[in-house]
C-alpha cells in the first residue's frame, strides 16, 4: 500500500469516527426530548458493528423503540444528523436503509418516525424535523416535503393520536 492509500485510509478512519460520534451526541440529544415521566425506553439500538466486524442484525432496526405510557403505544424512531444538505436535498439514508425500516415498521406494526436534525451541532441542531416513515419515501429528501414537519429542536417531543409531535 503506497503513502496516499494509507493517507486516504487514515482520513476515512477519522471522518467515520467523527460521523459516529455526531450521530451518537443527536441521538442522545433527541432522547433528552422524551419527558422520563410520559415515555420509556423499550430499545436503543447498541450499533454493535462499531464494536465487532460481525453482522447484527438488530443494528439494521430503529435507533429508538419508545413506549407512550399514558396509552402503552409503542413507536419507534430513527434518528438522523446532517450538517448540510447535499445538492439541495436531505440525504437521510441509503435505500437499503429505507427498506430494513420499511421492513420493520411493517413487520413490528407500529408507527415509525424519522427525526433529523439539520445544521448547527449534532448536540445543538439549527434545524429539526420528524417525519413519518411513510412519508420519508426516498433516501434524499427535497425540503418542500421536510419542511411540512419542521420543529422547535428544543421544544420536548409530545405523543397525540398516534403521531409524534
Amino acid at each position: 500500500m503506497g503513502f496516499f492509500q494509507k493517507l486516504r485510509k487514515i482520513i476515512s478512519v477519522i471522518f467515520e469516527k467523527e460521523a459516529e460520534q455526531k450521530g451518537d451526541d443527536f441521538e442522545k440529544y433527541v432522547v433528552d426530548l422524551f419527558d422520563e415521566k410520559g415515555f420509556s425506553i423499550v430499545q436503543w439500538t447498541t450499533d454493535m458493528t462499531r464494536k465487532h466486524t460481525r453482522f447484527v442484525e438488530s443494528d439494521c432496526g430503529p435507533d429508538l423503540v419508545l413506549r407512550y405510557r399514558r396509552t402503552n403505544e409503542i413507536f419507534c424512531v430513527e434518528c438522523k444528523y446532517r450538517s448540510k444538505l447535499f445538492k439541495g436535498k436531505l440525504q437521510w439514508s441509503s435505500p437499503k436503509q429505507l427498506g430494513r425500516y420499511r421492513t420493520f415498521a411493517n413487520d413490528n406494526l407500529v408507527p415509525f418516525f424519522v427525526v433529523i436534525g439539520l445544521g448547527g451541532k449534532a448536540r445543538k441542531p439549527k434545524r429539526m424535523f420528524c417525519v413519518p416513515l411513510e412519508e420519508a419515501n426516498y433516501p434524499a429528501l427535497s425540503p418542500e416535503l421536510f419542511e411540512k414537519f419542521e420543529r422547535s429542536p428544543k421544544k420536548r417531543f409530545l405523543w397525540k393520536n398516534g403521531m409524534l409531535k
